[in-house]
């Protein structure tokens, strides 16, 4: 290899190193600023977390409630393995077939476009990349999966818990309430609120059942209601009236993020622009002058440059949806 061409490489190299390792570094303190801050609010309201023996751990919060204070505990989950991330996500994008399956066939399309452009091609890169981009591409479709199942849950969660007041106000006990909302509102809330009744007739504690359904969920909108749920059962109330509040806020949430996703519309567009053009015109050169792309693919200096901007590319999208994520 020609010294000014390693030079070079290893001047990229080291920036892009270094830029990630600033990068990371950045990311660490900011994490643990914020782990420091909501430490502090935690303190000022009287939240602490005491473990309990066969969970992750509970969150004990101090309430008032007719005058006097009542201390209840709100069940939380531990942290979760790559194992029990991927298989939410796949429930949440609404798949049948079983964990292990779903990873099997991923593995064997990223196997059979490995083959294909590698017989094709005879390039050990371009074999590579197809099944990078068959792994990112299943990833895509169960992101477009989740997005229109997470729509039709957030409406479908209003709905069923306005029922359940409804039902509540007329004199249904809450299992009654769940009951009617499981057999009115369709897949994939109908589901969840017969889940939770059958855990309930088997013998688990209804705010036990509640809290396991919200866990095994993704939803924000789930989880404020098992917890509202969970307090207001401990600590007594009306809870047609906690349902109707929960409900009022479920809708804010929902014009705010509505609103929020046309804010972010032009990030993501941009996004999605800035990534497909250098991938639109390598293949357009490809098209064009395969020759004079021969030493990308030829060369280990070249296959270098193909591997740094391929990770480069990956990064940048990494970036800039995180700076397309507004938390409230």
């Amino acid at each position: 290899m020609d010294p000014r061409t390693l030079l070079a490489l290893l001047i990229g190299i080291s920036v892009f190193l270094f830029i990630a390792c600033a990068w990371g570094m950045a990311v660490v303190y900011i994490g643990a600023k914020r782990k420091s801050r909501e430490e502090a609010i935690g303190q000022r309201l009287g939240i602490s977390e005491i473990p309990v023996e066969g969970s992750a751990g509970t969150r004990t919060l101090r309430l008032w409630h007719d005058g006097r204070e009542v201390t209840t505990a709100v069940l939380e989950g531990g942290t979760d393995t790559f194992t029990d991330r991927f298989a939410r996500k796949c429930r949440d994008a609404g798949f049948e077939a079983p964990v292990k399956t779903i990873i099997l066939g991923i593995a064997g399309g990223m196997c059979g476009a490995f083959a294909i452009i590698l017989l094709l091609t005879g390039s050990l890169m371009a074999a590579l990349a197809a099944s990078i981009v068959v792994m990112m591409g299943f990833r895509m479709f169960v992101n477009i999966k989740v997005n229109k199942r997470r729509n039709l849950f957030e409406s479908q969660l209003v709905d069923a818990l306005e029922l359940a007041a409804r039902s509540l106000r007329v004199g249904h006990p809450l299992p009654g309430a769940f009951r009617l909302a499981s057999e009115e509102i369709a897949a994939p809330v109908g589901v969840i609120f017969g889940n939770i009744v059958q855990q309930q007739e088997l013998g688990v504690p209804l705010d036990q059942a509640v809290s396991q359904a919200a866990a095994e969920s993704s939803s924000d909108d789930l989880k404020l209601f098992a917890t509202a749920v969970i307090i207001q059962i401990r600590s007594g109330g009306n809870l047609a009236d906690m349902m109707e509040r929960v409900v009022a806020v479920m809708r804010d949430r929902q014009r705010l993020s509505r609103r929020v996703r046309v804010l972010i519309a032009q990030t993501q567009f941009s996004k999605q622009v800035l990534l497909s053009l250098p991938i639109g015109m390598f293949v357009l050169l490809n098209l064009m002058n395969r020759e004079y792309m021969q030493p990308l693919y030829n060369t280990s200096g070249g296959q270098g440059i193909l591997i740094a901007a391929a990770c480069m590319l990956l990064f940048g999208a990494w970036v800039m949806s995180k700076l397309a994520v507004i938390k409230y």
